[in-house]
This record gives structure tokens, C-alpha cells and sequence, in this order.
């Protein structure tokens, strides 16, 4: 017989039916709950036992163990002893939490806890759950505005997101917390109590214990209405980054390369956007406001300059009017090599391989590169005169940090190709039934 679900439960249950269904996802796909032991997630565990009732979707409950607490052991078990109960799949992650200087524990704890979860989710398919509600959305949009944020930032958090490829869900976001700890109650479910939960050096704790309880006190609805407006900057925010992001694919030469002259086109608010829409393609965070000026000011520098931002990843630098995204290099070109024929030959300097084939291959022929080759006279196929390879690299409009790893490829000691951007060029005379291909990765 199907437990009876009071109105709490009911809207976490609705709320997960539905948010399955606009993301075309199966009302069957595996559940996945971020289970800590505290209130919020034990109703929210609970809630899902009555959706699989109802829908036969598997559940599974993860517990992070952070080892920060001397409590941690006794929650783990607390936490599995619950899933046992409810015949629920319990996976117990242990992680280690960067407590070095410099570092902030909150946001520390916060990275290993998603990187846990959400690999667990990757290896069943899952959809991840997690059981913030109200008040965790005002606390969010009010560190938020103590950050400066904008319209992206003062949405808060969403109901329905990806991470990669995994769709994470906050079906409680809309219910207060007294309603949590009354459902709770009445269901006599049995929850664990963090004590850094009381540490009001942490931003979050300060705002929950010391700020939130007057404001909520003045104004009762505050959580709703800010909920409210967290959702209406959420809309404008998703039509702002879809018109940038048409601007973005119109100024986009390549996923490295930006059009210098239409984003320079562009109103200044527009190509601020733009650029955090090329760092949200390459997965880095948005540059600061700060940063942003920078890379933008960078537009206006002299015709022949090449100016440079530093980031941690690399640098964005213009060259010849664009703006290049130049990561740090994951691998130093080699100076020289052997290529095999008919089988491709990775050069991870390029990220691609390299294919060479021949149409009548000698038994001592023998394929070869070198790189740095800037003082090699050299004809291309197409060209008029020859020239110094370092002078066709300014013809060719090669970036400066790119011509170092250009392979010049040799038959038989003879240079009869090279690798420029990703494309093959033959030199003159072309070796007949000779063939170059290039790969990326």
C-alpha cells in the first residue's frame, strides 16, 4: 500500500515529474540524491522513496564524507542506516578537502562534494537532486549582491541545470524551511545536525544565523519574493546570453579566434557579453569586469601591436585585428621526428596527426619534420617566388606563438610540405604521388 504524501512531499514529487518531462527525460531515469543527513536532504530522500513508488525509478543516495568533522563517521552510518531502512542504493564518498592558506573551506568542500556526485551520476546515468530550498535561494541572491553581480549572478539558483552533461534538479527551491522541518516532524524522520552549520566565519552561516532571521522577521514573504525576482532575472538573463551568443557565432572565426573588426562593431555592453559567452565555450570562468575592460581595450591598440592579457589558463592576445584564445602549452613542439606512412602520426603540440602516404613508396624512403625551421628557403605550391620560411609566415598572417611548432615535412631529406593552421602546403616541385593530411583531435 502506497504511504500517504502530505503536501510537502506531493510538490517535490510534482516538481521532479515535471522537470523530467520539459528536459525529455524518462520519468524512469535513475534518481540521484545529494544525501548529507540534515533535514533538507532526509525530506528530500523521503519525498523520492514516494516518487519511485509511483513511477519505479531506481534511487540512489550519495553521502559525501568530508573528514571534517569528528561527527563525519557517525553521519556516514546514520545515512546509510537510512537507506537500508527505505531499500535505497547508498554510496558512501570519503573526499580530501584543500585546507591550505589562501583557500576558502566552504568553496573547497563545495568542489570535491559536486565532483563526487555528480561522477556517480555520470557512471548510472543519473539525474542529480539537491534539496536547497527558499531560504538557500535569498542567501545565494544576497551573496550575490555582496559580489557586484548582475542579472546572470541575482538569478540565484536554477531548478533545472547542466553540469557537462549531467541535468541537476532543485525541486524544494520553492518551499520554505519551516514547512521542511514541520514535514519532517509530523513524519517523525530521523536527520543529523552539522555543527559548522553554527560557524558564522563561514559568508553563508553569517547571513543564515545572523542576517536572514531579522530580515524574514520584518518582511515574513521575503524568501517568495525574492524567489520571485531571482526567476524574473533568470528569464532577461536566458534572452540576454541567447542574443549574445548570436553575436558570439557571428564574430567566431574559429572556437579560437574572434573577428576583431565585427566585435569591435559591436556597443561596448555587447562585446563584454560576447566575451564571457567565448570563456563559457572554453570553459573557464567569466573574466571579472576587470578583465573584461582589458581584453576589450586591447581592440583599440596599434595596428602592428600585439597586447596581451594574462590569465590562469594562457593568455587572449590580438594579433593582425583578432583576439586569439592561447592556452598554456600542454606539450613543447619537437625539434625533429619520423613520420610513419599510411597510419597517422600524432604530434600532440598540435592536438591532430598527421597522415602520409605514397603512391609508389621505395623501400628506403624516408618521411621526417622539423620544426623552427624559420630559415628554410622555400617555394609553395601556389606562390610566385621563394622566400624565407619566417617571411611566409608574415605573408600567411601566422601568429607570432604558433610558427615555433610548424612542422616542415621532409621526404627523403627533401622539404615538400608543411603543416600551417591545421592545413597541408605542398612546395614546389609537388613530389608526385606524394599526399599530406592533417587531423585534429
Amino acid at each position: 500500500m502506497s504511504r500517504q504524501i502530505s503536501s510537502v512531499s506531493e510538490h517535490i514529487v510534482n516538481r521532479v515529474e515535471r522537470l523530467l518531462s520539459d528536459a525529455d527525460f524518462s520519468l524512469q531515469t535513475p534518481l540521484v540524491v545529494a544525501y548529507s543527513g540534515g533535514v533538507d536532504s532526509s525530506v528530500l530522500l523521503n519525498a523520492i522513496v514516494g516518487y519511485r513508488e509511483r513511477f519505479d525509478a531506481p534511487i540512489h543516495a550519495v553521502h559525501v564524507h568530508h573528514g571534517l568533522s569528528e561527527n563525519a563517521d557517525n553521519w556516514a552510518r546514520h545515512c546509510e542506516l537510512q537507506c537500508r531502512l527505505e531499500d535505497v542504493q547508498f554510496h558512501l564518498h570519503r573526499v580530501d578537502v584543500d585546507t591550505g592558506a589562501r583557500k576558502s573551506l566552504e568553496a573547497e568542500a563545495r568542489k570535491v562534494r559536486y565532483n563526487a556526485l555528480l561522477d556517480v551520476c555520470k557512471q548510472i546515468g543519473g539525474v542529480l537532486l539537491l534539496g536547497q530550498h527558499a531560504e538557500d535561494q535569498l542567501e545565494t541572491v544576497l551573496l550575490q549582491l555582496k559580489r557586484g553581480a548582475g542579472p546572470q549572478g541575482l538569478a540565484g539558483m536554477g531548478e533545472m541545470q547542466y553540469r557537462g552533461k549531467t541535468l541537476i534538479m532543485r525541486p524544494m527551491l520553492a518551499l520554505e524551511k519551516a514547512d521542511i522541518i514541520t514535514y519532517a516532524e509530523e513524519e517523525m524522520l530521523q536527520w543529523v545536525e552539522d555543527e559548522s552549520n553554527q560557524q558564522n566565519s563561514f559568508d553563508r552561516n553569517f547571513l543564515r544565523n545572523e542576517i536572514i532571521p531579522h530580515l524574514v522577521a520584518r518582511w515574513p514573504q521575503l524568501a517568495k519574493t525574492v524567489g520571485r525576482s531571482a526567476a524574473l532575472c533568470a528569464e532577461q538573463s536566458a534572452l540576454v546570453s541567447e542574443s549574445a551568443q548570436s553575436y558570439y557565432e557571428d564574430c567566431k572565426r574559429t572556437a579560437l579566434r574572434l573577428n576583431g573588426q565585427k566585435l569591435g562593431a559591436l556597443s561596448r555592453p555587447w562585446q563584454a557579453l560576447v566575451i564571457r559567452a567565448w570563456f563559457t565555450e572554453q570553459r573557464q570562468l567569466s573574466p571579472s569586469k576587470a578583465q573584461a575592460e582589458q581584453v576589450l581595450s586591447m581592440l583599440k591598440a596599434k595596428h602592428d601591436a600585439t597586447p596581451e592579457v594574462n590569465f590562469k589558463w594562457g593568455r587572449v592576445i590580438r594579433f593582425d585585428g583578432d583576439l586569439y584564445w592561447v592556452a598554456h602549452a600542454a606539450h613543447e613542439p619537437d625539434v625533429s621526428g619520423t613520420l610513419s606512412l599510411n597510419t597517422p602520426n600524432h604530434l600532440p603540440w598540435l592536438n591532430g596527426s598527421i597522415s602520409v602516404s605514397l603512391t609508389e613508396p621505395k623501400e628506403d624512403d624516408k618521411v621526417t619534420f622539423q620544426t623552427n625551421a624559420r630559415d628554410l628557403r622555400i617555394k609553395p605550391e601556389h606562390g610566385s617566388v621563394s622566400k624565407l620560411l619566417k617571411e611566409w609566415f608574415k605573408v600567411w598572417r601566422v601568429p607570432r606563438w604558433e610558427r615555433n611548432g610548424v612542422p616542415v615535412i621532409y621526404l627523403n631529406e627533401k622539404p615538400v610540405a608543411l603543416i600551417v593552421e591545421g592545413s597541408c602546403v605542398y612546395l614546389q616541385p609537388r613530389e608526385p604521388g606524394f599526399d599530406v593530411s592533417f587531423k585534429p583531435d
